[in-house]
């Protein structure tokens, strides 16, 4: 709550609002949402209908990307990573003019002149 605003409450006698007019129509709605759901599940217990469980996280979460019944069954897979290239000589990421030795997992400290073509 804003200085201004607490202060204009203490000193009107509470004529003016601690709380924003947007703030007030949320904490309404939220209640009568509150007063929804009580009364759902009263009517429910009244008419013997077994509550449903909640669902889990991962659940909802196929749910709403809305996965066929045998994609929520199997684990998604990762697409593999490419392949690193073959071991040979390329253009050097660090030398300019010059082809470096790959050795198909890192680059080595083999260099050589670059050769036209």
């Amino acid at each position: 709550m804003g200085v201004i605003r607490k202060s204009l409450m203490i000193s009107t006698g509470g004529l003016v609002r601690g709380s924003s007019k947007k703030q007030r129509n949320a904490k309404a709605q939220l209640k009568e949402l509150r007063e929804q759901t009580e009364l759902a599940r009263a009517q429910a217990v009244a008419a013997g209908v077994r509550q449903a469980k909640p669902l889990s996280f991962g659940d909802q979460m196929r749910a709403n990307w809305g996965l066929s019944p045998k994609q929520q069954e199997e684990p998604s897979q990762l697409p593999e990573a490419p392949a690193a290239p073959a071991p040979g000589w390329y253009p050097s990421p660090n030398q300019v003019g010059q082809m470096q030795w790959w050795d198909g997992a890192q680059w080595t400290p083999s260099y050589a002149p670059k050769q036209s073509t």
